[in-house]
């Protein structure tokens, strides 16, 4: 048989009595500031501030000469003699009553589409497919963002365009540091999500010498058509953001279960896929050497203005001649190829008893290396993307029903 679907649903949720009447509070965390001299940059005997030695990211320097903060300066005391990153802010919270500020409900639409279709061919041969195409908005959506993404998403932007929860930043002080945060609640305008479901299932019975196999193969896939969020500024202009194809949000994902079952015993072998992923384009450095150069022998400037240096490639050397080229141009890595993991296992069960044992990531495959300038991770490994980071691992059950 065959199944077509259709669904449409709106839905509508107004701000609740926390995001109305919180009252407005307010308290000190240490929080990190992007764009302090760091450490390693500094060296009082030399002069200061070093950019040879400065390590991070050229959208998060030109994000902080946007917001009008020099990232050559900010973070050293008024002697020169020391450079600071973190600093005591006062985070101030609430609801929108306490802090004087507007929420609009939430409203969404969601439409789902697609087809079922089961049916047995041949001998025996079990078919099931099923198909889906989904296409949710969320307007208005109510928010509470943390401290970090407020701080990460003003200064680590890489598609050129200024966040709006830079408005919820305060500087000041000797070394111009982050002093204030509003951590308010807030509407995103809009949210949306599209994408394919698919669903198959394949099963068959064999004999083989005499015993009755019984195999079966399920498959589950996801397309992510589109993630992406929008936002009207202060000024009226739209600022809009599309994450499917980026790290957390791979394009492809899907995972593969072949069973088979004997007697007492099922033998079961797992194939788990994430597609490739990669930075915004826009945010994707240029080549260049460890003195800001391309390949050209010009300053490796993008179409933001952003100058592109290489953590370790030297290139055509020094402009002075004192340190000699390799004619090796580099970028930070700030994308993955398609990762598959494999797990084994078999399981016993008469009933009253289970045994299983089996092994995870079989053949041990890490993780994907990228550059933290670039992806959030550790150690040059990504982290929240669904990555296995244990390496291949042995495990056993027992489960006794009485």
């Amino acid at each position: 048989p065959l199944l077509f679907k259709f669904s449409y649903g709106t839905s509508f949720r107004a701000p609740n009595l926390r995001e109305l009447f919180l009252k407005s509070q307010s308290g000190f965390l240490t929080v990190g500031d992007p764009c302090a001299v760091p450490n390693d940059a500094f060296d009082a005997l030399a002069g200061g501030y070093n950019a040879a030695l400065d390590t991070r990211d050229a959208n998060v320097l030109q994000n902080c000469i946007r917001e009008g903060r020099d990232p050559t300066t900010v973070g050293i005391d008024s002697q020169g003699l020391g450079t600071l990153g973190t600093s005591s802010a006062e985070i101030t919270s609430g609801g929108v009553l306490a802090n004087g500020t507007n929420l609009d409900p939430e409203t969404s639409r969601s439409i789902t589409t697609g087809f079922a279709f089961e049916e047995t061919f041949g001998d025996g041969y079990d078919v099931a497919l099923n198909f889906n195409y989904y296409d949710i908005k969320l307007k208005q959506s109510i928010i509470e963002p943390n401290v970090g993404f407020i701080i990460g998403d003003c200064f680590g932007r890489d598609d050129g365009t200024r966040s709006q929860f830079c408005d919820r930043l305060t500087y000041g002080g000797d070394r111009g540091l982050i002093t204030d945060v509003f951590q308010g609640f807030l509407n995103l305008d809009q949210e949306s999500v599209r994408g394919i479901d698919i669903n198959a299932n394949f099963g068959k019975e064999v004999t083989i010498g005499g015993g009755l196999f019984d195999l079966g193969l399920n498959i589950t896939a996801n397309h992510l058509i589109e993630r992406s969020n929008l936002f009207t500024n202060d000024d009226g202009s739209i600022a809009e953001a599309d994450f499917a194809g980026e790290f957390g949000f791979p394009s492809w994902t899907g995972r593969a279960i072949f069973t088979v079952d004997y007697d007492e015993f099922r033998f079961t072998w797992q194939t788990r896929y994430i597609g490739d992923v990669a930075q915004d384009p826009d945010g994707v450095d240029l080549f260049a050497d460890a003195f800001g150069n391309g390949p050209d022998g010009n300053p490796a400037v993008d179409q933001f203005g952003v100058q592109s240096f290489s953590d370790t490639c030297l290139g055509g050397g020094s402009a002075s001649g004192n340190v000699a080229g390799d004619g090796v141009f580099c970028r930070d890595v700030g994308f993955a190829d398609e990762w598959f993991e494999h797990t084994a296992s078999i399981r016993w069960d008469n009933g009253d008893m289970r045994v299983t044992v089996g092994v995870t990531n079989i053949f041990d495959t890490a993780p994907p290396l990228i550059d933290t300038n670039e992806v959030f991770g550790i150690s040059n490994t990504p982290i929240g993307n669904g990555y296995n980071l244990d390496g291949r691992e042995i495990f056993a059950a027992i489960r006794y029903a009485f």
